[in-house]
């Protein structure tokens, strides 16, 4: 005896499964770390590194940033998730204009 299973049924069992299972998509952002560049670039554009650290991090301090100081030869860890979901949230109190 032999069993035909449609390539969609498959699919959507197994997407099933991931999702009980606590596994995200690959291109979700959901427990996903960036550095300053790819940040200012993805949700401040067209402002840079300086005006982020001066105009975000510096002024509101978000606990999405590991460091905000991170001293030479450091990067910035962010949280994108939360930094994303926090710029949402806050982009009315952000002086876009500095």
């Amino acid at each position: 005896m032999q069993f035909t299973i449609d390539n969609a049924e498959i699919i959507k069992a197994v997407d099933e499964i991931m999702k009980e299972r606590g596994y995200v998509p690959e291109d979700s952002i959901k427990g996903k770390t960036i550095g300053i560049k790819e940040f200012a670039k993805k949700y401040c554009y067209p402002h840079g590194i300086d005006w982020v650290k001066a105009e975000i991090f510096y002024k509101f301090k978000p606990n999405w940033v590991i460091d905000i100081h991170p001293g030479v030869g450091r990067g910035f860890t962010i949280f994108e998730d939360e930094a994303a979901e926090w710029m949402k949230e806050h982009r009315k109190e952000i002086d876009w204009n500095a």
